[in-house]
């Protein structure tokens, strides 16, 4: 058979090598999809705008978040500038965490001696004032000692708390709060205590204006 007419024959029948690939080991090529450039430009665009979208819905939740916790701290400013002494304090300190934070756990421990003659504020047990003077800053986690817990009620179970430290200007601690949650995610060990910082700035300035020498 003459070039000729083989070449002649494989245009009359195209799919001739296909069918017999394997007698003659020839390996079928496989189709490829080329994305036009403009195409291939267009994905990509759409692609950083998902990731752009995605970016800006969290910030959007992030200055929201935010938003709320000034809101609910200005409340408790408002609550704190009202307290003209400790037991109007700590009336003030717990309605606030539980009507503008949600909180319904909260508790303030005093062992300046102007608070003696309050037993539910007055607490100068060494573990405790060793507790808060350890405390560089505000703590949070999923621990407590025995003594924090048992100033709350045995229900719910405690899954979360916050502590926040009170010192005076040499940086001595006389006081405590403790904000415990049964959530476990509502105070963790990684999230930032910038705004319970500000919190207990604001409850020691209050302190400061109520107890002698504080």
């Amino acid at each position: 058979m003459l070039t000729d007419q083989v070449l002649s024959f494989l245009d009359d029948n195209p799919d001739f090598l296909l069918q017999h690939a394997s007698r003659f080991g020839l390996q079928p090529i496989q189709p490829t999809s080329i994305v036009p450039l403009a195409e291939r430009q267009i994905l990509d665009l759409r692609d950083k705008n998902r990731q752009m979208e995605n970016r800006l819905s969290q910030l959007i939740q992030h200055a929201e978040n935010n938003d709320l916790i000034i809101r609910r701290t200005h409340q408790l400013a408002l609550a704190l500038s009202r307290a003209h002494d400790l037991q109007s304090l700590a009336e003030g300190l717990t309605q606030s965490f539980q009507q503008d934070f949600g909180l319904e756990r909260c508790a303030l421990r005093l062992w300046h001696p102007a608070a003696a003659a309050l037993p539910q504020i007055y607490n100068g047990r060494q573990a405790v004032k060793r507790l808060a003077g350890n405390l560089t800053g505000p703590s949070c986690g999923p621990y407590a000692n025995d003594q924090v817990l048992s100033w709350f009620p045995a229900e719910p179970t405690l899954e979360s708390f916050a502590m926040i430290p009170l010192k005076n200007g040499t940086g001595e601690a006389f006081g405590l709060v403790v904000l415990a949650s049964d959530d476990p995610r509502r105070f963790t060990a990684d999230m930032q205590t910038h705004y319970l910082a500000q919190i207990g700035e604001l409850i020691n300035a209050t302190l400061e204006r109520l107890l002698p020498g504080a």
